[in-house]
Parts: structure tokens; C-alpha cells; sequence
């Protein structure tokens, strides 16, 4: 444990009872432990080590996390609050202090978790009690938010309560249960599995030791736990399995359950734990007499407890609500469900406040700018390419990127963050050989940088950067760093110290590669490139993740969201971070950082309806975002897949334009004709209003006319397949015979141009610049902003005093769009945006939104529209694109 380290552990356990402490009790107990440290140990502190920790530790009770959402079952009954006083709560309470102090949580998140813990532990069952039950949950948290430590906090909590046999299963891949395994070691048992010795919470008290067969460098096999020649009945402290998700593995482990306990299991309680729970363990059958094998081995595994308790992770749940069939009795009492659906509660994390998430760096109001577009990949390092191709050099972005990683390093460095880790991540190909011929190159590159540094650094600047590599560094520094707050030849003098650790690694099933973050290892932190595919796509934390190299195209939501390791904490070096991504990919994101901001907003909506999981699960297949997420499995099989959503009080919006010549021209004349139309009918009432040019009293049936013509891209989520839309226009004439439509235009200019739609209309679309849009060879999408038009858009049509209520009930706070669109006065509203993009010499590409009235957040939606998903649609909409995670790892 380095200096700062030590002086933050004392001082923290401290300030543990404090909840707000005040600047000037932060300081006395600071300086008052560095005195101790310098009296007893010997240990003496710089001025500037001082102000670092104490940054640190005033940053830690600033972050607060709320509790989230929670769905529970109709049947749950309250326990814990009534054995709480009986329970001792031993692996807790150092856990606790291990968050406070080694692991540095911030207090009042710290307390968060104890509630939350608290209300999971709560919705299972009490270990204690007789006969036989069964519980299923689900907990939803976010990418590289702090599951792990969640679900450590509950194992520590069961175990407390009484639970006999905990059993976590840990992904696909060795490396990530190996790393799970130490995480439990550390924050659990408080004993490492490798090197046979306390670690961890141990510190606070090493007097009881939970049994385990399982180890950081092995998985469970039934020879190893035989050579203990115990049973489950012999042993008093609770039993722990780490596993790999695998079919053997979790086949093994239940016949030598079998074999061992025969008759003595019915009367254990059972824990299982399965983190990444919508990976692998979704039966993706349709029959259910023939399950997938690991959802068959889960349900074994849960069958030969009389009590059993099942708690599913995972930050992508779209597969664990999205499971067929589809009806509720099917829900609530089919076999399908009966075993691993969540029936008993649903719970929503909301992260910490220093959570780094897509909010910050996709959305557009995020405070993050460190997206960098790669440009310049297809002539070297293609996005699509095969297993023999063999990348001869790095595209000139990669060695930048490099670059960026060892001076973000240096910073650190400067900044007083010793004794850290520091991690590059480069996940370009998926195919292991690829990744190990990446990994050679950039090996190349890192010794060339520690030659040039070792050789030059230690020279004036003048003289240093005559050398090439120095030159290209500083070049670095200057485009990204020059603001981070220290001068080139503070950087310089620190470039030795960054670069000379570093390591290149692989992190794949051929690789013997580890990555490998324990402290035991490496005590100083370690600084790692890790190049991977899969390896580094779900699961795997990467520790102290300062620079991103991300060239994929997967566009399954929650295979891209799992793919984003840069998601997680950043405290104190979040404004060095860099990921380098294409430009589609960035839209990608976007629009996946907004559709899942939107879900979240349904999940914090239904739970004040009190919904229960079943409700829960048919409310959110009704979502719009359902149609990308759940057709994966299905879709291979050639079948049609119907997929019924609710657009109730929903905006729906193309998110990609086509950008050929010939498309933009035919969309542009579609549009002159439908507003031609409207100018010459005499029931429509026309204005020109600050935010464009709008109509009233359109039929809804010509907004379907102009919608089933408009020529979509299949990048357009969900406008290129048009049905539903209709459906929903027809569903809604019987309400509201007539809406508007809103030609969006800039606020009236003197000199604004004519617009080439209708009779003499004058006005000027928004203008997307090359930083705003991204143009690919058939398509623009749009970068950082998924939607293309603006809040304001949804008020045109409504009511001035409506408007005018909603600011006034909504005063000082960001109006969300839905409000304009819950209003009573509200009707169906089509907004045509012309835009100006960069790159396309058309004057204008021409893109819609459709406004619904109504609430998005009916415990049960009354009107629903179909999707009709089947493979020529897949083909059409997304090419030969596949899932990665459903391919064979080659």
C-alpha cells in the first residue's frame, strides 16, 4: 500500500460517523494522522502529497447514490427488520470498512449500498425459515457501475442471515471468473485462494473463514473437491463456488452436490448469484422440453434446494424480460418462467453521482469531450475483415491514441496519483489471431517510445524533440493535453516513469496473457495495453482506464453497451480519458444513450404505479427500444417475429438520412407535394410561427400517406420499417381526426431564402456540421445528438396557456419533451426538419419526427402496434451484421 494509500485508510475510518464532515475536520484529522504516521512508521509527507489527499478525501463526501426503482411481487412479507437485531453481522461490517477505506468509496454511497443490500436481501427469503420456497430476482445496474461490489455486499449480507451455499456464476470466459474470484476473496472471504494467505477485509478481522472450492487460478472440478473429503453438513461456515458458466462445469458441480449431500440438501439454503445474467442463461429455445444447455444447469443446479434464492445482474436486461411467449398467464405460471424469470422483484440501480456513463459522454448535454473519430482505419485495419487478415501497420489514430495513454499516465503521475492503475484498452477484431498480430505492433510502437524517452527525455525540450517520437508526443500534448495543467517539460520529465512499466498483453481464450490487477502482484499498480475482442466486450474490468481504441460494428444494444469498458469511475483523471471510435459508431451510442435514458424514465414512472414484475415485463416489451434488442436469437431461424410496442406519448425519429443524390431529391419532392397540398386545402389552417412554418387540421390519414412514401434508411431505427407508425396514425383517427405539422425552420430572418417546398415559404433548416454528423458512404447519421430536432419542436400546436403552465410548474428545472406531450390539449404531430449537412451538395436533406400524444406510462398500455421482423428485414436494415457473442470464438 503506497504513502497516500495509507494516510486516506487512517483518515477515513476516522470520518466514518461522520456524514457531512466539514473542511475543517477533514484537515485536523489529515494532519493529525500524517503526525501519527510520521511519529510511529516514519513516514513523512510533502506539502503536495498532503493537498492530494486531502482532495481526495474531501471529493469522497461530496457523491451520493440513490436507491432506484424496485418492483416487487404481490405476495413479498418483510423479515429482515425483524431478525435484524439477531443477526451478526460479521462478513458485512468489514466489508463496509473495506469500501471505506482500501477501496475508497465515498461515505454516503457506502450507506446507499447498505439499504440497497438491505432491500435485496429482504425480497429473498429468510435462510431461516421451514419447509420449502423459491425466490427469483433481478437487479439492473449500469455498465462498469458497481454490480460487483453490490452483489459482494448481499453475498457478504446472506451469508450473515444464514444462507449455507452461495454459488455465483461469472461469464463466459476464465478470465473474467478468475477476476471474480478475487474480487470475493478480497471482499468476502477475506483470504486469497492463489496464495493461501488473508487479504482484504481480513484486516479488520481474519477469525472466521468461509469454506470454498473453487480458486482464483481454478474453476470447480469434482477430483479437486473430492481430495477435501468433506460434506456441506460438516462445515459451519457458509460455502462459496465461483463458476464459469459453463455446461460442464455447472453439471459437474450438481452431480457432485448429488453425490456428496444426497440427503441433506433439502434442508441447506442455496444462493445463486449470476452476474451478466441476461449471457447464456436466457433459455433461447422455443420449446421448452428442450432447453439451452446452461439454462437447463441453472435450473438443476436451483432444483435440489427445497430453498433456493436467484439473483440475476446484468446492465443489458433486455433478454431476461424479453423471454417468449408472450402472454401474461405464460409470464406468471408457464415453465419457461417458473424458474429464472424474475417474478419476485425488479430492481433499477441508479449509479453514484462520479459514475462515468454514457450520460456524460453520448448525450448531448454531457460534460465529457474526449470522443475522438478514427478516420483513417480503411486502408490498414478494416472494420470487416477475416480471419487471415494479417494488419502490417497501426492507422496513424492508434498511434495517437498510444500516445494519449502514456501522457494521460504522466499526468496522474503529476497529479499525485502514484501507486495506480493504468489501463489501455484496444478491442478492433474478434478474431484472436488478428488481436495477436495487433498486439505485436503495438509492442513495436510502446518499445520504440521507451527508447526515444529513455534516450531523450532527460534532454532540454529543444533538444528532445528533434528526436521523431519526442516531436510526435509533444504534438500530442499540445492537440489534447496542453489544458490538463502542467507544462511540457513537467510531462517530459514524467514520460520515463509512465512508459517503463507498461506491458502489452492479449486477453483472449488462446492467450496465456493475464490480466491480472491484485495488489498482492502488483502493489505499485500496474500499467497495461490489453488488446482483445470478446475477452474485453462483458464482464472484465479494466482498472484505471485511461484511453479507449474501439473499431467494432456490433449494433446489438447490449452487445455495445458490454463493449463500452471505458463506462465506470473516473475520479480525478476523468478529464484525460480518450476513446477513439468512428463516427458511426459515435451515432450508435448516441442513440442508445438516449433510448436508454428514456427506458430508465419508464422504470422510475412504473414504480410509483406500484407495478409488479409480470406488469413490469409486459410494460416494458410495449417499449419502442424493444425492436433492436430481441429479435437476435429469433431472427436466425428464418421465422417472422412479431414484436407489439405502444407509441402512447412516444417521439419517433429518423436517426440516419440517406445521402445519395437520387433519395434526397425524391424526398425533397414528396415533401414539396404533401406541403403543396396543404396550402391549397381549405379546411387546413396555416402560421408562421418562431420555430417554423405550421399547419392545423391535417388528416391523420395524409401524415400516414407522407410517412409510408418517405424514403428511410435502414440505419433509421425505427422509421425505415414504417408500419407501426401507420398503425398507430390509424389507431389514434376515432380521438383525434386531425394534427398538425410543423415545417422546422430557424426563428424568420430578413434575408432568409426560399425553401423548396410549397408556394413561396421562406426559412432556412438547421445546419450539422462535419462535428455534428457523421457521413458514411450511403448515409449521414448524427454524432453526440441521437435526436434532430429540439424539445421546443413538441410545443408547436399546443395551447399558449398549456405552454405556459408547464414552465411554470417545471420553473428552474430542464422541461422534459413528454410533459408537452401528456398535455391535454396535444394532438399527433409531424415535424419536418430540412437540414443543411456538411459534405452533401444537396441544399437541403430533408428528415421527420412524429410527436404522439398521450402517457408513456400506463401501468398496462391500451393500444399496441406490431412489428413484423423477419430475416430479408435483418439483411436489409443491418447486412451479414451478427452478434459476436452468439458467434464461434475463432
Amino acid at each position: 500500500m503506497n504513502k497516500a494509500s495509507m494516510l486516506i485508510d487512517r483518515v477515513m475510518l476516522d470520518l466514518q460517523k461522520h456524514a457531512s464532515p466539514d473542511e475543517e475536520a477533514i484537515v485536523k484529522y489529515t494532519k493529525a494522522n500524517a503526525l501519527h504516521l510520521q511519529i510511529v512508521d516514519g513516514i513523512e509527507y510533502t506539502e503536495a502529497e498532503l493537498e492530494e489527499v486531502l482532495r481526495h478525501i474531501k471529493s469522497q463526501f461530496v457523491y451520493r447514490m440513490e436507491i432506484g426503482a424496485l418492483f416487487e411481487s404481490e405476495d413479498y412479507k418483510p423479515w429482515l427488520e425483524q431478525r435484524q437485531g439477531d443477526i451478526e453481522w460479521y462478513y458485512w461490517e468489514r466489508y463496509r470498512k473495506h469500501l471505506l477505506t482500501t477501496k475508497s468509496f465515498p461515505p454516503k454511497v457506502v450507506r446507499s449500498l447498505d439499504e440497497i443490500t438491505d432491500k435485496i436481501l429482504d425480497r429473498l427469503e429468510d435462510p431461516a425459515k421451514e419447509g420449502g420456497w423459491a425466490r427469483r430476482g433481478l437487479v439492473v445496474g449500469h455498465v462498469q457501475s458497481g454490480k460487483t461490489a453490490n452483489y459482494a455486499g448481499v453475498v457478504c449480507k446472506a451469508a450473515d442471515a444464514g444462507y449455507q451455499v452461495i454459488i455465483v456464476l461469472a461469464g463466459l470466459l476464465n478470465s473474467l471468473r478468475n477476476q471474480t474470484q478475487e474480487r470475493l476473496d478480497t471482499d468476502f472471504m477475506g483470504y486469497c485462494t492463489r496464495l493461501k494467505d488473508h487479504v482484504g477485509a481480513s484486516r479488520f478481522d481474519k477469525s472466521r473463514t468461509p469454506i470454498y472450492f473453487t480458486t482464483s487460478v481454478e474453476d470447480f472440478k469434482k477430483q479437486t473437491a473430492n481430495s477435501f473429503g468433506m460434506k456441506l453438513d460438516a462445515v459451519n461456515e457458509p460455502v462459496l463456488f465461483v463458476l464459469k458458466k459453463n455446461k460442464s462445469t455447472l453439471e459437474n458441480l450438481h452431480k457432485w452436490l448429488l453425490e456428496h449431500n444426497r440427503h441433506n440438501l433439502r434442508d441447506k439454503s442455496m444462493l445463486l448469484i449470476d452476474d451478466e445474467a441476461d449471457h447464456a442463461s436466457i433459455n433461447t429455445n422455443k420449446d421448452d422440453k428442450s432447453p439451452t444447455a446452461i439454462n437447463r444447469a441453472i435450473r438443476d443446479l436451483l432444483s435440489i434446494f427445497d430453498k433456493s434464492s436467484f439473483v440475476g445482474y446484468t446492465a443489458t436486461p433486455f433478454a431476461n424480460i424479453f423471454i417468449d411467449p408472450d402472454s401474461e398467464d405464460e409470464m406468471k405460471n408457464g415453465d419457461l418462467y417458473k424458474d429464472l424469470f424474475p417474478r419476485d422483484f425488479i430492481l433499477s440501480l441508479d449509479p453514484p453521482d462520479n459514475y462515468v456513463g454514457p450520460h456524460r459522454i453520448f448525450r448531448s448535454e454531457g460534460d465529457l469531450d474526449c470522443i475522438r473519430e478514427i478516420d483513417d482505419n480503411e486502408d490498414v485495419l478494416h472494420i470487416k475483415h477475416k480471419i487471415d487478415f494479417t494488419p502490417e501497420i497501426l492507422p496513424d489514430s492508434l498511434h495517437r491514441a498510444i500516445e494519449c495513454f502514456f501522457i494521460a499516465k504522466a499526468v496522474r503521475l503529476l497529479r499525485g496519483q502514484h501507486g495506480k492503475h493504468h489501463s489501455m484498452m484496444v478491442n478492433a477484431s474478434r478474431f484472436t489471431r488478428v488481436q495477436d498480430e495487433l498486439k505485436g505492433l503495438i509492442l513495436e510502437r510502446v518499445k520504440a517510445l521507451r527508447s526515444a524517452i529513455g534516450n531523450y527525455a532527460s534532454l532540454p525540450t529543444e533538444e528532445a524533440i528533434r528526436n521523431e517520437e519526442i516531436r510526435h508526443l509533444h504534438q500530442t500534448w499540445e492537440l489534447e493535453f496542453e489544458d490538463s495543467g502542467f507544462s511540457w517539460e513537467d510531462i517530459q520529465g514524467a514520460l520515463k516513469d509512465s512508459i517503463d512499466p507498461a506491458r502489452v498483453i492479449s486477453v483472449n481464450s488462446a492467450s496465456q496473457d493475464v490480466l491480472d490487477y491484485s495488489s498482492t502482484d502488483y502493489p505499485d499498480g500496474r500499467t497495461v495495453i490489453a488488446v482483445g475482442g470478446l475477452g474485453l466486450s462483458r464482464g472484465l474490468t479494466l482498472e484505471g482506464l485511461l484511453v479507449s481504441y474501439f473499431l467494432r460494428n456490433s449494433v446489438m444494444y447490449d452487445t455495445l453497451m458490454q463493449m463500452g469498458r471505458w463506462f465506470g469511475y473516473r475520479d480525478g483523471y476523468a478529464d484525460l480519458c480518450r476513446i477513439f471510435m468512428t463516427g458511426q459508431a459515435e451515432s450508435w451510442y448516441s442513440h442508445i444513450a438516449e433510448a436508454t435514458e428514456e427506458l430508465r424514465e419508464d422504470f422510475r414512472a412504473m414504480e410509483k404505479l406500484k407495478l409488479t414484475p409480470v406488469d413490469f415485463g409486459l410494460r416494458v416489451r410495449s417499449h419502442p427500444t424493444a425492436l433492436i434488442v430481441t429479435a437476435r436469437n429469433k431472427m436466425r431461424k428464418g421465422i417472422q417475429v412479431p414484436h407489439k410496442i405502444s407509441l402512447d406519448g412516444r417521439l419517433i425519429e429518423t436517426t440516419a438520412l440517406a445521402s445519395n443524390e437520387e433519395i434526397i431529391e425524391e424526398n425533397i419532392k414528396l415533401t414539396d407535394s404533401f406541403i403543396t397540398s396543404m396550402q391549397g386545402d381549405g379546411d387546413i389552417t396555416y402560421e408562421r410561427t418562431p420555430i417554423g412554418h405550421l399547419w392545423s387540421g391535417v388528416n391523420l390519414d395524409q401524415l400516414a400517406s407522407y410517412i409510408e412514401n418517405f424514403n428511410n434508411h435502414p440505419e433509421s431505427f425505427y422509421t425505415f420499417y414504417p408500419k407501426p407508425l401507420i398503425e398507430q396514425l390509424n389507431s389514434l383517427q376515432s380521438e383525434y381526426p386531425h394534427g398538425y405539422v410543423l415545417l422546422r425552420t430557424l426563428a424568420p430572418k430578413p434575408d432568409d431564402g426560399k425553401l423548396p417546398f410549397g408556394n413561396g415559404l421562406t426559412g432556412t433548416g438547421a445546419y450539422r456540421s462535419e462535428k455534428m454528423a457523421q457521413l458514411e458512404k450511403t448515409f449521414v447519421s448524427f454524432k453526440k445528438k441521437a435526436r434532430m430536432g429540439e424539445s421546443i419542436d413538441e410545443t408547436a400546436g399546443l395551447p399558449a396557456e398549456e405552454i405556459e403552465a408547464i414552465k411554470n410548474a417545471n420553473k428552474g428545472k430542464t422541461i422534459n419533451p413528454r410533459l408537452y406531450r401528456e398535455a391535454p390539449g396535444k394532438k399527433p404531430l409531424l415535424i419536418i426538419h430540412p437540414l443543411r449537412v456538411e459534405g452533401i451538395e444537396k441544399d437541403f436533406v430533408v428528415g421527420y419526427g412524429l410527436s404522439f400524444p398521450g402517457s408513456a406510462d400506463s401501468r398496462r398500455p391500451q393500444k399496441l402496434v406490431e412489428y413484423i421482423v423477419n430475416i430479408p428485414y435483418w439483411k436489409n436494415a443491418y447486412g451479414d451484421t451478427l452478434d459476436e457473442e452468439e458467434e464461434n470464438s475463432l
